[in-house]
């Protein structure tokens, strides 16, 4: 004999059905609302932290571009310098230690730019949080301050090149006349190298806060182009043949024809 029993739980209806439904579903979304509100307060803490350590490294960054401005007048100086006593020497052969015209000084590397936040907001997703004007913006500088770092590395060559003599003698007046000639051809190409790497600091001093930018004439102190451009733009007659050349060029590269005086008065004008 079988025994029947009430069921202990009323039976369910579709309206309680729903209600249980819905009742899960807005206890998803309240789960999902809270995980999205605790991830949006911490990705903007991230965002607050990277850009107070970018502001931070820039600041240094900043002190270490006028530091480098400073080095590299110096250097220009110092290369100058050594030049016209390496020269004097090259003239006046036989002079002996302290009958030259002055004392060999040789530059101060320049101070690599700091990089770190940068990286490391690369490397943790933060820039991909924050908005892309501002990215790009700070981008633009790191990129010239790597750029002005990179164009400095065959600088540091040059003047090794330059200094190789101290592994022979302390005394210039005991090289030979070959060993002079190579070390005028060194301190020529370092200081081109330097003069290049000068122009690169001028653009990085025309970033937000960099400044104040030095021209890029002020940047080649003692660089003689100067003085031959202005020698040239007492003769505009001799532009004439030498633009043609850069016309040529410009056509068979399928450019139109720039301004006669355009490229000339590129050197001729002080940069900004």
């Amino acid at each position: 004999m079988l025994d029947v029993h009430p069921p202990h739980q009323p039976t369910h209806t579709w309206k309680d059905f729903f209600i249980h439904i819905a009742t899960i579903v807005i206890g998803l979304l309240i789960a999902i609302g809270l995980e999205q509100t605790v991830e949006s307060f911490h990705h903007r803490h991230q965002v607050d932290e990277t850009r107070a350590a970018l502001r931070d490294e820039k600041q240094e960054n900043i002190g270490l571009y006028h530091q480098n401005v400073e080095y590299h007048i110096m250097t220009m100086a110092y290369l100058h310098n050594n030049l016209r006593i390496f020269l004097y020497l090259r003239n006046h052969p036989g002079t002996t230690q302290e009958k030259l015209p002055g004392i060999l000084y040789w530059p101060i590397f320049t101070q690599r730019p700091q990089e770190t936040a940068w990286s490391t907001a690369g490397q943790t997703g933060v820039l991909d949080l924050m908005p892309r004007a501002e990215v790009s913006s700070i981008a633009v500088t790191y990129a010239n301050l790597d750029y002005a770092w990179q164009t400095y590395q065959p600088v540091v060559s040059a003047l090794s090149a330059c200094t190789a003599y101290f592994a022979v003698t302390p005394d210039i007046t005991q090289l030979s006349a070959a060993e002079i000639a190579t070390e005028i051809d060194h301190l020529k190409q370092a200081m081109t190298l330097e003069a290049v790497y000068g122009n690169t600091l001028s653009v990085l001093g025309k970033q937000p806060d960099f400044g104040p930018a030095l021209g890029w004439w002020p940047m080649l102190p003692y660089w003689t182009m100067k003085d031959y451009y202005a020698w040239a733009g007492k003769h505009p007659e001799l532009n004439s043949p030498s633009q043609d050349d850069i016309d040529r060029a410009r056509a068979s590269a399928g450019l139109p024809p720039e301004d006669r005086n355009q490229t000339f008065k590129y050197y001729t004008n002080p940069h900004p």
